[in-house]
């Protein structure tokens, strides 16, 4: 499927956003009926420990969701894990 660039814009006809061309594994774009927003204050969101994943229409509030950030400890682990399951798996001859 292929699907051609979307331009959104305010009643004042100002650009908010253009997404362009797009083909392939793409689905039909959604008919919009009107377009809202909310405002967060500044410092309000660390995007680097959340996402925003909605918005409660209600409440006009956003729902976040917390992202799963590896501590330097973790990942240290887990490539020691890792470097065990290869090292094992060369001695037997390929268990994995």
């Amino acid at each position: 499927m292929a699907v051609g660039t979307r331009i959104i814009y305010d009643a004042d006809g100002q650009i908010i956003e253009v997404y362009g061309d797009m083909e392939g594994g793409v689905s039909e774009r959604p008919q919009w009926g009107q377009l809202d927003y909310i405002d967060i204050d500044f410092g309000q969101i660390n995007l680097m420990t959340h996402r925003v994943v909605g918005v409660n229409t209600e409440s006009r509030t956003p729902i976040l969701e917390e992202i799963d950030n590896e501590t330097e400890e973790e990942k240290r682990i887990r490539e020691l894990e890792d470097t065990l399951l290869l090292a094992t798996d060369n001695e037997i001859g390929g268990i994995l």
